[in-house]
């Protein structure tokens, strides 16, 4: 009797960015005015604090705030972890269709705006295109977002050891600084006014998104189980 391998807990992911937003998501002169900086000479400097701290925070948090097309590869799809049986499993139609996590997969950067496009690969590499709605329910609404598998769907076939599955899609609050919430850009300002006054100093990122107060604002997005 052969016994199936035992697969590994985690997988392999890799998470690229396709297209960077267009814009940040607070303006210079806004942060200019949080500082109380009203001279131009230090415009280039402020800007680039700016945008350290917004993309600190986005890596860290795993948000996106202004829309951004990012890339995900994986090497399998998460329903290959159940186990196996011989002949009939005898279970209530709840058990057979259940959502659990194996069949759905999270995707990274937060909020979901769309699926752009799925593709699997073969063992020698040749690409397939998934048609994602005959597939997948795309759930924007979950943070993060996620695949789910339509009842009576199953995983694409994806035979590559290594990058079998690549999807890429946006994630972002919108187009526009206006569109992200009101906390979150006053977080991205905190840390960036941190970071300038301490330029020059041992400053940990870390350290300043906690000593900023930025940290404390994320926390109160953390949703609670019960």
């Amino acid at each position: 009797m052969s016994l199936r391998p035992a697969i590994p807990l985690y997988q392999h992911r890799g998470s690229r960015i396709v297209t960077r937003p267009e814009r940040e998501p607070v303006s210079l002169a806004d942060m200019k005015r949080h500082m109380r900086v009203d001279h131009n000479s230090e415009d280039a400097e402020i800007a680039a604090y700016m945008i350290e701290a917004r993309q600190y925070i986005e890596d860290t948090i795993g948000i996106a705030f202004i829309n951004q097309s990012w890339r995900l590869t994986i090497d399998r799809w998460p329903g290959g972890k159940e186990a196996w049986w011989d002949g009939v499993r005898e279970m209530s139609i709840t058990e057979l269709y259940n959502a659990s996590s194996t069949q759905s997969l999270y995707l990274p950067r937060y909020p979901l705006v769309s699926v752009t496009s799925i593709t699997t690969y073969d063992e020698a590499s040749n690409s397939s295109s998934v048609t994602t709605a005959n597939v997948f329910d795309v759930d924007t609404a979950s943070l993060p977002g996620r695949l789910t598998l339509k009842r009576g769907q199953t995983w694409p076939v994806a035979l590559r050891a290594n990058n079998a599955i690549e999807i890429v899609y946006v994630a972002g609050y919108g187009t526009s600084g206006d569109d992200v919430p009101a906390p979150e850009k006053r977080a991205i300002k905190q840390l960036a006014a941190y970071l300038y006054s301490h330029r020059g100093d041992d400053c940990d990122p870390a350290d300043a998104f906690a000593k900023s107060g930025a940290s404390r604002i994320f926390n109160s997005y953390r949703t609670l189980r019960v």
